[in-house]
């Protein structure tokens, strides 16, 4: 039997071109919320895979952060419904409703998806088709978003509890009350659960049983969630103050006031010593994380809700004026925005936070659109408002042609 070389040598090239594929999408996931276990809103990626860029619609605000796993997209909205979207081009994969809105953004891992909802439960789905395989009853809403280790997931309620969930189960493994709601996202690092609450308090947990290890009183609610970095935590409060706390013991280590409250979580590039964080008054901070030193600053002229995102050489962010601007991460000079309204404060604010796989952006609005950018290209896709002017300027047109042939009709009936 003779071996045929030519068809063999393309069946090899094919199959490295899939495998490749396949890597680039691995080596580019955003599985949680912060893109990894230490909420540090920064990941290493290929930047030479990206998607098409594409819009569609979910038809309701969306109020969460995406999280990418594979080749697919996770994200909630305000009706209560969780999308799994393919990441090439927005195609729907599947659905699953609660019965309340979800402002709590997924985690993902393996082949199971965790997240929350308003309507107390946080629900643990196959992320292949959707199905439940259980939900846990917390005592009020949940808008924080969940953390996994290998065995447990943690998540913060509105009765002001941080639950410690079995994974494989959804039984409760352990409870801690504090005196507030938490919409903090918890962090897990080296055996701890760090969350905050809105009592003011950041507490740090043991990941096996929930016993306090310590905890830290700010000024005001707490509601930025930590991000973990040369064994600090850092995080950000109402107060207007960012925090670094020595990781063993909660004592402070500096902080640094940013003139209005801080419910943006901090984003850090290590490598840098670089932390990035955005306020209520709408400016982008980057601090050494060293010492809390401003390396720069730069005003967005609207509110920052969501969190910074790293990629390259740059940080994206979401504005409540609707813009995702970027910025260089070495010197805040801008490198592009993206205005799916094109003019300021026209179209629906941005209160998710951005996530980035290789050389592609996503993010969500209220609106209820979720947006693919190009990064490499610096380039978006043709936003609904585009068809909204046309349609306005094609109405303003005809009117003003019936305004004109009106009044050439009263003049002509005149003479």
């Amino acid at each position: 039997m003779k071996l045929n070389y030519k068809k063999l040598g393309i069946i090899l090239i094919i199959l490295f071109m899939v495998m490749g594929s396949f890597t680039s999408l691995s080596a580019a996931e955003w599985p949680m919320f912060q893109g990894n276990p230490r909420h540090t809103g920064y990941l290493s990626q290929d930047s030479s895979f990206s998607t098409q860029t594409w819009t569609v619609n979910l038809g309701s605000p969306i109020l969460t952060s995406p999280v990418i796993c594979g080749d697919k997209i996770y994200v909630g909205t305000e009706k209560g419904v969780l999308y799994s979207l393919d990441a090439q081009d927005g195609n729907q994969s599947w659905t699953y409703e609660t019965k309340d809105s979800i402002e709590s953004s997924p985690a993902v891992s393996g082949d199971v998806l965790y997240f929350g909802s308003n309507d107390g439960y946080l629900y643990s789905n196959n992320v292949v088709d959707g199905t439940n395989n259980w939900k846990f009853k917390a005592g009020d809403s949940i808008k924080s978003s969940p953390a996994i280790d290998s065995t447990k997931v943690y998540v913060g309620s509105d009765d002001g509890s941080i639950y410690a969930i079995n994974r494989n189960d959804g039984s409760l493994a352990w409870q801690f009350k504090t005196n507030e709601s938490i919409r903090s996202s918890p962090t897990v690092s080296g055996g701890v659960v760090y969350v905050g609450s809105d009592d003011d308090k950041m507490y740090a947990l043991s990941a096996e049983d929930g016993s306090l290890k310590w905890d830290y009183t700010t000024g005001d609610d707490v509601r930025s969630s930590v991000a973990i970095a040369q064994d600090k935590i850092f995080f950000g409060s109402n107060d207007d103050e960012v925090y670094a706390l020595n990781i063993e013991n909660g004592t402070e280590e500096w902080s640094y006031n940013a003139g209005s409250p801080v419910m943006s979580s901090p984003s850090i590039d290590e490598r840098q010593s670089t932390l990035y964080v955005g306020t209520e008054k709408g400016k982008l901070y980057a601090l050494d994380i060293r010492d809390g030193l401003k390396k720069w600053d730069v005003k967005t002229g609207s509110t920052i809700n969501g969190t910074p995102s790293i990629y390259g050489n740059n940080i994206a962010i979401g504005t409540q004026s609707g813009e995702m601007l970027t910025f260089n991460k070495f010197t805040g000079n801008s490198v592009w925005n993206y205005n799916p309204a094109y003019i300021p404060n026209v179209g629906a604010s941005i209160s998710s936070s951005p996530v980035t796989s290789g050389g592609s952006l996503y993010m969500a609005s209220l609106d209820g659109n979720l947006y693919s950018l190009n990064t490499n290209h610096q380039e978006g896709p043709t936003s609904i408002y585009t068809y909204y002017y046309i349609v306005s300027i094609i109405i303003i047109i005809c009117l003003g042609v019936g305004v004109k042939k009106y009044l050439e009709h009263r003049n002509n009936k005149k003479q």
